[in-house]
């Protein structure tokens, strides 16, 4: 899994296309660097390794408020299949029910 801030520009069509190339290039190393972990990475550039996806993203949007970054598992360093929630894709935002946090 990936999270990936909004792009502009050039970039927009491929936001993580410099750390997606970066992993697969790498991806045996890093396997046996980091086994089983989540890798915050930001350009060619490794900034951490965390034992769920969660604890990475947290990372990232600490380091990277404003910028994109890749966390992905080195155990499945493939894109995932595309994410497909039809409620955005017709454009409806998902909110939290107010009463179900009572």
């Amino acid at each position: 899994m990936e999270v990936a801030k909004q792009a502009t520009g050039a970039a927009a069509a491929d936001p993580l296309a410099r750390e997606r190339a970066f992993l697969q290039a790498n991806v045996e190393d890093l396997a046996a660097r980091y086994p089983g972990r989540y890798l915050l990475i930001q350009g060619e550039r490794v900034y951490g390794a965390f034992e769920t996806f969660n604890a990475g993203v947290d990372a990232g949007l600490d380091r990277f408020p404003t910028s994109d970054f890749l966390v992905r598992s080195v155990l499945e360093p493939d894109d995932p299949p595309p994410l497909n929630i039809p409620a955005l894709s017709l454009g409806f935002p998902l909110v939290a029910d107010p009463q179900q946090s009572r």
